[in-house]
């Protein structure tokens, strides 16, 4: 219940930070039996935000182990369908430990869940399909076959027209899924002809060039222009202090669009709530819905109307090189 909850949570969230977002062929991806989904993984974190608010399974998901050394930590990021995979670098007693990581996985798909995995490993802000880190991919395969778990694989890609800019044109497309039991013979499971298809498919199906959003009607209407106008005056400035700010936290890495949406995704419902209280103390309770109703659809209007911005530097990792600035950092967000 819980995870069906955040699910629809985070898919409404999207409407507002990523109101540009295509899901395609979804219905390639049924999860009729115990599934390792896997994609391309140009955007940190987010890439698995976006995935998990389409897939119509309850997936776990394999991230980066160094934050799980808080016991507090631990046990909020498992509550939060989350599982370590740590790299060489990141801890001397990775093997051992990915190995408790990878049986707990495999409970898991024994009783329905599915796993999330990105086996390109690492993020970097780029369009184009990086090399294959095969380790935890190949691990969860022979174990499975081991186990006699009849397992497929559930193949996304995605697509991003920046990874600074927002709203974003974001494209989330299905594949059909690879049944691993057509890939045993002589008595093991070939998992270098399964890695070998899983990479020619992303490869296909990746556009190793930034989407670009639909020319919006709502630019070519009065009546979203006026409340894209209210939307910018009363609460574009919250927005542009949690920007700021993530800015600042990001510069350098990779995070910039998991964090921003993260925090805004649980801050601005908080803030709309707490002024709608705020005005129905003093008008009653019609004045605060009024509030609470006109907030979010004033803040949607604005990111329809503002449109999307397309990278134009497609060839470098971007790492939220913000003091760097091009011709595409003339954003139309600090403008409606």
């Amino acid at each position: 219940m819980f995870y069906s909850v955040l699910r629809l949570f985070v898919r409404f969230g999207l409407k507002w930070y990523a109101p540009g977002l295509k899901a395609k062929n979804l219905h390639l991806a049924p999860y009729a039996y115990p599934t390792i989904v896997i994609s391309n993984h140009p955007n940190s974190f987010f890439d698995a935000l976006v995935i998990a608010a389409y897939a119509p399974a309850k997936i776990c998901f394999l991230t980066r182990g160094d934050i799980f050394k808080h016991p507090v930590a631990n046990a909020v990021l498992r509550w939060l369908y989350m599982l370590p995979i740590y790299k060489r670098n990141d801890d001397e007693d990775f093997a051992v430990k990915n190995d408790f990581t990878f049986d707990e996985c495999m409970q898991r798909l024994a009783a329905g869940q599915h796993v999330l995995i990105f086996p390109e490993g690492i993020s970097r802000n780029l369009w184009e399909l990086q090399p294959f880190m095969n380790g935890g991919l190949t691990s969860l395969l022979e174990r499975s076959y081991k186990a006699e778990l009849p397992l497929q694989i559930q193949a996304y890609t995605l697509n991003y027209n920046s990874f600074r800019h927002v709203p974003k044109a974001l494209e989330l497309g299905a594949l059909p899924p690879l049944d691993t039991t057509e890939y045993i013979s002589d008595h093991r499971v070939r998992t270098a002809d399964i890695l070998q298809e899983v990479r020619n498919n992303l490869r296909r199906e990746i556009v190793a060039t930034p989407s670009v959003g639909d020319p919006t009607q709502a630019r070519n209407s009065s009546f979203w222009r006026i409340l894209a106008k209210i939307g910018y005056y009363t609460q574009f400035w919250f927005y542009r202090v949690w920007r700021d700010y993530v800015k600042k936290k990001t510069e350098g890495t990779i995070f910039y669009d998991s964090l921003l949406f993260s925090i805004l995704l649980f801050s601005y419902p908080i803030f709309v709530l707490l002024c709608s209280v705020l005005i129905g103390k003093f008008t009653g309770f019609w004045g605060g819905l009024f509030v609470f109703v006109f907030l979010p659809t004033t803040a949607y209007a604005m990111t329809k109307y503002q449109g999307t911005i397309t990278e134009t530097e497609t060839n470098v990792p971007k790492q939220n090189s913000w003091r760097s600035k091009t011709e595409s950092d003339d954003n139309m967000e600090d403008s409606v």
